[in-house]
């Protein structure tokens, strides 16, 4: 059950006003689970009501509430389906998925396997992952993001961006669950994805990143951003490129250069 004081209530209500985003009562309001077992068709309406852009936030908070309220892994794949539209005023649009993320959170363990196949397919993961990150044990849900991750790196995704954005969300403590599988995303051919990878490793990866990195470096023709970022890397932990200084020294360009030994420097920050 979630439940706010009236007071939190109507002090919500007064700052949505205030900020002429108009308002739902019932956006704090308490929600029961006695609730039955929804058919398909309650599920298929509440579903329409949920993802209505242009519809009364009202209308869309009641079905939400009415959708966690069934409690059912169902349920929970509807009420995701929050996360598939934006309406028109973002500061409303703002307030209803984090609400949703509440209401996911309040599910508990019921919504965890939605959310899972949500993150494996969906272009929008930002909330959904965060609401299981709170249901979830830290062990847990640094299993789950291997899973989806594992997911993204053996087979094809229309949303890189969902990839970079849950490799950038990692834990360094994640490293010795996850460590493997962002190795395998430094071959990614998405830019974002390669530079997320490359910016977990290089605080966690110790020599292999290293080593990786020159590969990558050796082989991004056409990839500025990525050559960039890496050698970003380079210079802030004083990495050298060892054997392979020469090979270097042919793709490196300003504002870096390599040293006599090696070493990656930025011109103007010596």
């Amino acid at each position: 059950m979630l439940e706010l004081s009236v007071a939190h209530q109507k002090n919500n209500i007064k700052h949505i006003r205030q900020n002429n985003m108009g308002f739902f009562s019932r956006l704090f309001s308490s929600f029961s689970s006695d609730e039955t077992e929804p058919s398909e068709g309650q599920l298929r309406r509440a579903i329409k009501q949920v993802t209505q852009t242009h519809g009364e936030a009202a209308n869309r908070i009641i079905a939400m509430e009415r959708l966690a309220a069934w409690r059912t892994p169902e349920s929970a794949a509807a009420l995701l389906r929050r996360f598939t539209i934006q309406t028109p005023q973002a500061s409303m649009d703002l307030e209803e998925k984090r609400y949703a993320v509440k209401l996911l959170t309040a599910m508990g363990e019921i919504a965890v396997n939605p959310i899972i196949d949500w993150l494996k397919t969906a272009p929008d993961v930002a909330h959904p992952v965060q609401a299981l990150k709170n249901i979830c044990p830290p062990e847990k849900y640094r299993s789950a993001l291997v899973e989806v991750l594992e997911a993204f790196s053996s087979g094809y995704t229309r949303w890189p961006e969902a990839k970079a954005l849950l490799i950038a969300g990692l834990e360094d403590e994640a490293f010795p669950q996850v460590g493997e599988t962002v190795f395998r995303f430094l071959d990614d051919d998405n830019d974002d994805v390669c530079i997320a990878a490359a910016d977990y490793l290089a605080r966690n990866g110790g020599e292999a990143a290293r080593e990786k990195f020159i590969q990558i470096c050796l082989a991004a023709d056409g990839r500025p951003r990525v050559r960039g970022r890496i050698f970003d890397h380079f210079y802030e932990r004083g990495w050298g490129v060892g054997k392979n200084k020469k090979d270097v020294e042919a793709i490196i360009s300003p504002p870096f250069y390599l040293t006599s030994k090696g070493i990656v420097k930025r011109r103007g920050q010596e």
